[in-house]
């Protein structure tokens, strides 16, 4: 096994027009098997599998994929007419195509190696460059991509007899196939030495935040608009700020002034305005003093991803950005990357019967789990917070309470818990991207019940084989969950456990922590609870994370399969419906906790209103609820109709839609509602606290939960 790993790179850094490249730690992956039996016959004896972005779109074929027609050229430009061994290349791509993140320099770096490797040409990099210019003429994408780090580059010119050629490219990559009346039987050999390097020093502080709007822009329809000939002025300008920008960028600490002017530019991206809606706009919005911590923003090689360097406030630049494009009507995601050093990499895994074992001989791979933390790095980030910075790879997560507005010791408050067989839909349907958020909001409002607010999140993840993709997702959707809460993710352990687990299935567990101001009443006060306190409840949007074990055996004996359409729910299938992620109520509930309007607070989790309730009361009240009062979600009555679950049964197996049961004083129900309702959030009177005579939760109307909908 060969394995290919390229960073994608982001050029034209201010005014370095075709002149600087950065690369960033977002890397394509290939997987080469060479002598695969199942690529026998295969075309160009290459079989070709795909992953990642633009998945639907990406050409399979040897000779028309990029990175297999690349290593096709100079396989050629050796006399090797295919690839010389049945071989199977499989790409891992989580670089968006078209976006200005050097997609394509960074498939054409792949595919020469990949020539090198299966030809074993024994090509140096500097000469795997060479072959890169004759194909990406763009030598600050592919240089940055090959070289990693910050690198400056420029492109020698051509023989023009060489040029004359029509395989030789002008601008853009090689065509389909290889293009010239040949067809490329003789392809152009590179000259030596056809491109030229260097690499610039980068601060280690700056961090660099990609806003990734959700359109492409060719780099051919980017081109056009450029004009053919610039003034001397605007030319000027940019070479004085591009003079000073490459050793600016390398000074700690940096100095924001000077690289905000100096990435300002003329003579590139105000002609991409017609391209980009609003992009002068947006490039403006942002300074050094309406956003502390902003260094420096640009538009991202070809656009239309726009590029903010930053020391600090990562979150509130990304937000702000992405709503200048919301502005344009432009949805929006944002990625927080890292200069990735090592450029292009090429492991072989091979070895002979007598070399010495290894941890992946038994099933565990180190560099996987390497992988994985590199690939989350920007997810992670996304959910910092004062007092966390959020940042992963240390031997744990710190926490530092002054800076999270904690100046007295307070009360610390820990939770942990899992997903539960809700983890069984989602292997079920290969989808991993909301289960993420169950297990912090199994904590989190675990958490928030006793008046904490959540600081910090750790979770756990053991599979038996470390799927990068699929934890990456996972990750994903806790970060997702961490942001919703307001806490950060500071760690977390991925555990390979060969024989434990089967196939692509794993378990996940999480730890939060939450803190207490000094002064502030832990939760439930059950001192202060009367008789005739009122009990509010939070609705839930289904089954959260609880009987998860009774409601995969209600769906078989129902004859459907998850990917059936939801007899609920006739706009999804059972599975989306049933993955739907648990409600987190974090910051909804702050404001009342802060105005001391809640005596208590239940979260409905396993054991559902019968067992959960009970919990925040003293011995001597019980809670009288009446259960016509809030709306029982379509797919738990369905549930509980198909499966002939009995009222009390019910009650006690899922929340019956309530996430959340408050107790507030007479006086103080009022007023909760309504900063409820501030807060966005749907509440319903319930009932009352009464008397204990025997049963902790006495629920009337029962009756309503059969009657039809």
């Amino acid at each position: 096994m060969i394995t290919i790993k390229v960073p994608c790179s982001s050029a034209n850094i201010g005014p370095g027009f075709d002149v600087i490249g950065l690369a960033l730690s977002l890397w394509l992956e290939v997987e080469v098997t060479v002598g695969d039996e199942a690529s026998k016959n295969a075309p160009h004896n290459c079989r070709i599998t795909y992953e990642g972005q633009g998945e639907s779109g990406v050409d399979l074929q040897p000779d028309r994929n990029l990175i297999t027609q690349t290593a096709l050229y100079v396989l050629r430009c050796h006399q090797k007419r295919s690839f010389p061994e049945p071989t199977h290349v499989h790409i891992r791509n989580p670089i968006p195509l078209g976006r200005g993140l050097g997609s394509s320099g960074a498939a054409v770096v792949a595919g020469v190696s990949l020539g090198n490797e299966v030809g074993k040409l024994d090509l140096t990099k500097d000469r795997i460059l060479d072959f890169c210019l004759m194909i990406e003429r763009h030598p600050d994408n592919v240089a940055a991509a090959l070289y990693g780090g910050f690198v400056g580059s420029y492109l020698k010119e051509l023989d023009p007899e060489d040029m004359k050629r029509k395989e030789v490219p002008l601008a853009e990559v090689l065509p389909a196939p290889q293009g010239g009346e040949d067809t490329g039987l003789t392809p152009p050999v590179p000259p030596i030495d056809i491109g030229k390097h260097i690499r610039f020093p980068w601060a280690s502080e700056i961090k660099c935040i990609a806003i990734i709007p959700d359109f492409e822009v060719a780099t051919a329809e980017a081109r056009t608009v450029l004009p053919t000939s610039y003034s001397k002025a605007d030319v000027i300008y940019n070479l004085q700020r591009v003079a000073l920008l490459t050793t600016a960028l390398g000074q700690s600490p940096p100095n924001p002034e000077l690289i905000y002017d100096g990435m300002q530019d003329k003579i590139h991206q105000p002609y991409r305005q017609t391209l980009i809606p609003g992009l002068t706009e947006i490039l403006r919005s942002v300074t050094p003093q309406s956003h502390p911590g902003l260094l420096g923003i640009c538009l991202s090689g070809a656009g239309p991803t726009v590029l903010a360097l930053a020391t600090s406030n990562f979150d509130d630049i990304a937000a702000h950005l992405i709503k200048q494009f919301a502005a344009e009507n432009i949805k929006s995601r944002w990625e927080l990357l890292e200069p990735a050093y090592d450029g292009l990499t090429v492991t072989h895994s091979e070895r002979s019967q007598n070399a010495g074992m290894t941890y992946a001989d038994a099933g565990v791979s180190i560099d996987l789990g390497n992988e994985l933390v590199q690939s989350i790095k920007a997810a992670v980030a996304s959910t910092r917070r004062p007092g966390a910075d959020a940042e992963i790879g240390g031997f744990g997560g710190a926490l530092d309470l002054a800076a999270a507005g904690y100046t007295e010791p307070p009360i610390l408050i820990q939770a942990i818990d899992g997903v539960g067989t809700k983890l069984k839909i989602a292997f079920a349907m290969d989808d991993y991207s909301t289960v993420g958020i169950d297990l912090v909001a199994m904590n989190v409002n675990d958490l928030i019940v006793q008046g904490a607010e959540p600081l910090t999140f750790m979770d756990y993840y053991a599979c038996s084989k470390l799927n990068v993709p699929d934890a990456v997702r996972f990750v994903e959707g806790v970060a997702e969950g961490c942001k919703q809460a307001g806490c950060a993710l500071v760690g977390g352990e991925t555990a390979e456990m060969p024989g434990m687990y089967q196939g692509k299935e794993f378990d996940a567990g999480g730890a939060a922590t939450g803190a207490l101001k000094k002064g502030r009443t832990l939760l439930p006060d059950k001192s202060a609870m009367r008789e005739g306190d009122c009990l509010i409840g939070l609705v839930s949007n289904g089954a959260h994370s609880n009987g998860y074990s009774l409601i995969r055996k209600i769906v078989e004996k129902a004859g459907l399969s998850y990917n059936d359409k939801a007899p609920w729910d006739g706009t999804q299938t059972v599975g989306k419906s049933l993955l739907k992620p648990t409600r987190i109520y974090v910051k909804q509930l702050m404001p009342a906790v802060e105005q001391d309007l809640i005596l208590g607070m239940a979260h409905i989790t396993g054991g559902g209103l019968e067992d959960n309730i009970p919990r925040m009361l003293p011995k001597h009240l019980a809670a009288d609820v009446d259960v016509s009062t809030w709306t029982v979600p379509p797919v738990l009555r369905w549930l509980k109709k198909t499966g002939n679950v009995s009222s009390r049964e019910f009650a006690r197996t899922w929340n019956t839609g309530l996430g959340m049961v408050l107790v507030a004083s007479a006086d103080n129900a009022d007023k909760l509602v309504q900063v409820l309702d501030d807060a966005g959030e749907k509440a319903v009177r319930m009932g009352k606290l009464v008397k204990h005579e025997g049963q902790g939760v006495i629920l009337h109307k029962m009756e309503v939960w059969d009657e039809a909908s």
